[in-house]
């Protein structure tokens, strides 16, 4: 059976694209590989916010604590502990820690490699000028490798 007693946390701090060295994340899937699902365990830190992207899959994602602002192609919604918010493939979202404390979330993914394309970025120092990269995280190995910038149709800014 497919059980994770917890893992430590990781500092967001090695993506030059999405660099928040005051959040951390924990990276889980199945250790018996017979499942092809991935969990994100995310603290997003006061100030801090989950750049606006899309993924080529759907994603779910549970709020446990703090308060954060969502948006979902354009739409924001206030959300606290207790909320789910269900993405589609393909809608542009983001998460904006709005409170005095930190936002705990779980995002849950249907693949253990997961392709994020954002459409802004949370720029690690050095980097600012670059623009916006499609990169591909393979939630088993916690590794990420760029593909190119990314390329959003102008219908879906």
């Amino acid at each position: 059976m497919g059980v994770v007693h917890g893992s430590p946390y990781l500092p967001m701090d090695e993506d030059p694209d999405d660099y928040r060295p005051t959040s951390s994340w924990s990276l889980h899937v199945d250790p018996d590989q017979r499942t092809g699902l991935s969990v994100i365990w995310e603290t997003i830190g006061v100030g801090d916010r989950i750049p606006r992207h899309w993924h080529d899959i759907d994603e779910v994602v549970l709020y446990e604590g703090g308060r954060a602002l969502v948006s979902l192609d354009g739409v924001e919604t206030e959300v606290e502990g207790g909320a789910t918010v269900f993405i589609p493939a393909g809608v542009i979202h983001g998460t904006m820690n709005v409170g005095d404390e930190p936002v705990r979330v779980r995002a849950i993914y249907p693949s253990t490699v997961v392709r994020m394309d954002l459409v802004e970025r949370n720029p690690m120092p050095g980097t600012e000028e670059q623009r916006p990269r499609a990169s591909v995280y393979d939630m088993a190995t916690g590794t990420f490798t760029v593909l190119h910038e990314t390329e959003v149709p102008p219908e879906r800014r």
